[in-house]
């Protein structure tokens, strides 16, 4: 299957700006949970996101032209970034899911970039670089009616029945580090068509230098010799 050799990624939004924001989002978190009094830091996984988006909000919402919606989805919220002027639409995601929806061997249960992949329809140069086959195979009628569905309420949410395409921004971080960024388009058939590399853009903080991803190993480390400390017992000779 081949798709169009001409096609460049066209990226609307500022990629230098966005990966500093998201920077910022896994630094915030980390101070956040660092000041936090508490034994065991489980939220730690979930709010580094919720900081994330936070950060990217705040560093794009007084251009105007960007809406943020959150997309519900359970237990999980990713965020809708909207750019109203070019009718793109980018959503963030971590590395190892990404490369999981695209190495699935069958779709029983739907993902939301399901839904978000019809949108780049346009990008297929002739219908034949696909075979019916494929297209048939790919969801069940039910999982087809979710995604219409989800779309509804996608378009709804953002205000627009224009959407022109989707881009996935797909990030990896350790610990607190951000350590890859890049802007991916993909093809309702989940095949890659363009992706561009934002990860000349990631600035190594001083605080990334020194943790080098062992920050949650450390801080376990010492919350358990705290545990483990026994009172010292003194001898009576050496009382006084």
């Amino acid at each position: 299957m081949k798709f169009t050799e001409v096609f460049i990624l066209n990226i609307s939004i500022d990629s230098k700006r966005f990966v500093t924001s998201v920077q910022n989002g896994l630094t915030n978190a980390r101070n956040e949970i660092y000041v936090s009094n508490t034994l065991t830091d489980n939220r730690k996984h979930m709010e580094k996101w919720d900081y994330i988006v936070t950060a990217v909000k705040e560093f794009f919402e007084h251009q105007g032209k960007y809406s943020f919606i959150p997309l519900d989805r359970g237990l999980f919220k990713p965020i809708m970034i909207f750019d109203k002027e070019e009718k793109t639409l980018y959503t963030i995601i971590k590395n190892k899911n990404f490369d999981k929806l695209l190495n699935r061997k069958s779709i029983d249960k739907i993902h939301y970039i399901d839904a978000m992949l019809d949108y780049n329809l346009s990008y297929q140069t002739t219908p034949e670089q696909i075979t019916w086959s494929e297209m048939d195979n790919m969801f069940s009628d039910n999982a087809v009616d979710k995604i219409r569905d989800l779309q509804t309420n996608i378009e709804t949410m953002l205000c627009s029945d224009e959407i022109k395409e989707y881009i996935t921004i797909v990030i990896d971080f350790n610990g607190y580090t951000l350590t890859d960024a890049k802007a991916v388009l993909c093809s309702k058939w989940l095949k890659i068509i363009d992706e561009n590399d934002w990860k000349e853009f990631i600035t190594p903080s001083y605080n990334d230098i020194e943790d080098n991803g062992k920050i949650d190993f450390v801080q376990e480390t010492e919350i358990k010799s705290m545990i483990s400390l026994k009172p010292t017992v003194r001898k009576a000779d050496e009382i006084g």
